[in-house]
């Protein structure tokens, strides 16, 4: 069964007519994706004095809002997204003022079935939830170190992976909370790696910022293309700032690019330009699957950010 048919197997309601319409603004107004409607709102709400961490609903939520059978709506959220789809201030309230009519007839009609509880705009980032999301990156930094420290080093697998939670935190909270994440990491996995993890915290907190920034300011979170220039700009950082890092280490990170680095000395023999030529090969294959793992998890905490466009200062 096709979408269309599915969608007209639906029990007919009364916000059926809205979503119909919605569907036609948006086909109007040049097809933009949902995420781009969701990055659209989420600057208008900013504008109007809502933070940052809870102005963006899910993309969940606007694509139900077009979807026929629904058993209720969220009038504010209708008048965000005729917003978002060019919908003047004042024809805004007027769509605001059908979604609460068709909730009057669902009322005043005792045969409709009773409203589903499901939620019509994304739950706020609370303190708690921060508090837990920060957490769990730390977690899952210091969980990737562990994997690579005990279980691929004897392979001789050139990742890091340590930096999973550091771009999670960075494109859904924010560059410098990525940042705060990335320290996190690098001081705490000083008790599994040793002292030598600390100096590469500088590291991780360059990577934070680069992906944090790429998405939020430089729009490089629109598409994935963009998204894949992203984590390769990271990579590239992420080398600049390990390089005189490893060269005072005398050369080595203790890490299985230091074979890398060895082999590619022995053809330039020059120390730097081989750190940060092994370096930059390890960093690139890590930081590509880092970046699009913290894309799939964004995704699963209803907290995409492909699409995204720069945010307005």
């Amino acid at each position: 069964m096709s979408g269309d048919d599915a969608d007209r197997s639906v029990d007919a309601t009364p916000f059926d007519a809205i979503a119909a319409d919605l569907k036609r603004l948006r086909t109007s107004a040049g097809m933009p994706s949902y995420n781009d409607i969701v990055v659209r709102i989420g600057i208008q709400r900013e504008g109007r004095g809502m933070s940052p961490a809870s102005s963006r609903p899910a993309r969940t939520t606007v694509y139900d809002a077009f979807r026929p059978g629904r058993r209720r709506m969220d009038a504010a959220l209708v008048g965000d997204i005729v917003r978002a789809l060019g919908v003047a201030e004042d024809d805004v309230q007027t769509w605001e003022a059908r979604v609460l009519a068709a909730h009057g007839k669902v009322a005043a009609d005792p045969g409709t079935t009773p409203p589903a509880a499901e939620p019509t705009v994304s739950r706020p980032m609370t303190r708690r939830w921060v508090a837990a999301l920060l957490t769990g990156c730390v977690a899952l930094n210091l969980l990737g170190r562990i994997t690579v420290d005990q279980v691929l080093r004897p392979l001789d697998v050139t990742l890091f992976l340590d930096m999973v939670g550091t771009a999670l935190a960075a494109v859904v909270l924010g560059p410098w909370w990525g940042a705060l994440v990335g320290l996190v990491t690098n001081v705490s996995g000083a008790a599994l790696s040793g002292w030598i993890s600390i100096p590469f915290a500088i590291v991780n907190v360059g990577g934070a910022l680069v992906w944090g920034y790429g998405v939020r300011r430089l729009g490089l979170g629109r598409t994935l293309p963009h998204y894949f220039v992203l984590n390769l700009l990271v990579a590239l950082v992420c080398s600049l700032l390990a390089a005189p890092i490893i060269l005072m280490l005398g050369g080595t990170a203790q890490h299985a690019t230091d074979d890398v680095i060895g082999t590619i000395r022995a053809v330039t023999h020059h120390l730097f330009a081989s750190i940060f030529a092994g370096n930059l090969l390890a960093s690139v294959e890590d930081k590509l699957l880092s970046g699009f793992l913290a894309l799939v998890a964004a995704e699963a905490l209803g907290r995409p950010f492909l699409g995204k466009r720069p945010q307005e200062k």
